[in-house]
């Protein structure tokens, strides 16, 4: 009974101090009284796992192995054929394709020959008279 109002006069006191003290001074105190909080909680729920655990068993010297089944194969029973798997119809056919040289040497001569039609047209000389 004793741990129990030591309990309640400590929160009072913070709960006092909470209004007059200066802020930094009333986080630290409800910091330290969390900690505390939740350090009690861990032991009384460790007290209750122990004391719903049966006491431990002694243990013996060699573990015990499981023993082992042979299994025998029946020889009556086959497995069913597995069915032949057959390729999957696609929307578009896959196509693996690399780049050439080729297709570089086209590319560039498309690219020049389009640059070729954009330059300036070169003035003619004058036709004589």
């Amino acid at each position: 009974m004793e741990y129990k109002d030591d309990m309640r006069r400590l929160i009072d006191i913070v709960k006092k101090l909470s209004f007059e003290a200066p802020l930094e001074q009333t986080l630290d105190d409800l910091k330290t009284l969390s900690t505390a909080t939740h350090d009690l909680t861990d032991r009384i729920e460790m007290r209750v796992r122990k004391s719903l655990q049966p006491a431990d068993k002694p243990k013996s010297k060699k573990p015990k192995k499981a023993k082992q089944l042979k299994v025998r194969p029946f020889p009556w029973v086959t497995p069913p054929p597995s069915p032949p798997q057959k390729a999957l119809p696609t929307a578009n056919p896959v196509a693996a394709s690399a780049i050439s040289a080729g297709d570089y040497e086209r590319i560039r001569q498309d690219f020049t020959s389009k640059q070729n039609a954009l330059a300036p047209i070169k003035p003619s000389p004058p036709l004589a008279n």
